[in-house]
């Protein structure tokens, strides 16, 4: 069976108006929460793939997307942590299967680690973890980040102006097309000149980079008793090898997924080979 576009909802979860997508499917409630800078319509391929086993779900998380902004600029960890509970809890679910990628991977175990029974299994595509041994490799990472997203050109002429000029250039140009297409049509806003602009403006980005080395997600991660199939790609182990050894050493529930020839994007790059894993896991 196939599934085709999702439908829209809105919750208020700690104060703000969160967009949500609707998937559809049959079975136990699935979520996907996305990475930074990005929104929950780019995970499509998965979330229809996933659609087979569970009734999925996915949500913009704030400043994101459709979502409302943070009404005092609250951009940091905790509260990309809270905003997930409060999704999970406006909608009722209790043991929810996640597909969380990036700090969306940090968010899921963040919650199951805190909230006992809210994720009952979850596969975490790249979380954004670390240890001490790790940090001063990560704040260099994550100012060239800030730099580099600072940077970025936030206003295009057209969909079709963005799909060229994002498309020709890392870490876009190495993405499944029709992904890249969703991301310049849905992750951008109407302009009153006729143009096009993002809809996660730059600075909300960069404020979740500056503060990924103050969360300790691999503690959390660890603590948790939820089965995880834990995926690392290269720059896990680049930029994290120390979180990546005590996960091998220390994680009591589940199993690692080490693909050492991928990309930290992997979702966007190999979306099949995403969902065929996360389908086979949380099956």
């Amino acid at each position: 069976m196939s599934y085709g576009q999702a439908r829209d909802g809105y919750l208020t979860a700690n104060g703000i108006k969160l967009h949500y997508l609707d998937w559809g499917g049959a079975g136990s409630p699935i979520v996907i929460v996305h990475a930074t800078g990005f929104l929950a319509e780019i995970y499509a391929p998965i979330a229809r793939a996933l659609c087979a086993i569970g009734h999925v779900f996915g949500y913009d998380q704030r400043g994101h997307g459709d979502s409302d902004p943070a009404p005092h600029g609250e951009y940091n960890w905790p509260a990309t942590v809270a905003d997930l509970r409060g999704f999970i809890e406006a909608m009722g679910f209790e043991g929810v299967r996640g597909f969380g990628h990036s700090a969306g991977a940090t968010a899921l175990a963040a919650v199951s680690a805190s909230n006992p029974g809210l994720v009952s299994r979850a596969v975490l595509v790249d979380p954004i973890v670390h240890d001490a041994d790790d940090l001063a490799e990560l704040r260099s990472r994550g100012r060239a980040l800030v730099a580099g997203t600072l940077k970025r050109r936030r206003v295009f002429d057209s969909v079709e102006h963005a799909i060229r000029h994002l498309g020709s250039k890392p870490p876009f140009d190495t993405w499944d097309k029709a992904i890249l297409r969703d991301y310049c049509e849905y992750g951008t806003r109407a302009r009153s000149d006729g143009g096009r602009e993002l809809k996660c403006d730059p600075t909300v980005e960069a404020k979740l980079y500056a503060a990924s080395g103050e969360f300790d997600g691999l503690s959390l991660m660890l603590r948790s008793q939820t089965p995880f199939l834990v995926v690392f790609t290269k720059q896990a182990h680049e930029f994290r090898p120390a979180a990546l050894k005590r996960i091998r050493g220390q994680l009591k529930y589940g199993r690692i997924l080490d693909l050492a020839d991928a990309n930290h994007l992997l979702p966007m790059e190999r979306p099949a080979e995403v969902a065929r894993v996360t389908l086979e896991f949380l099956s």
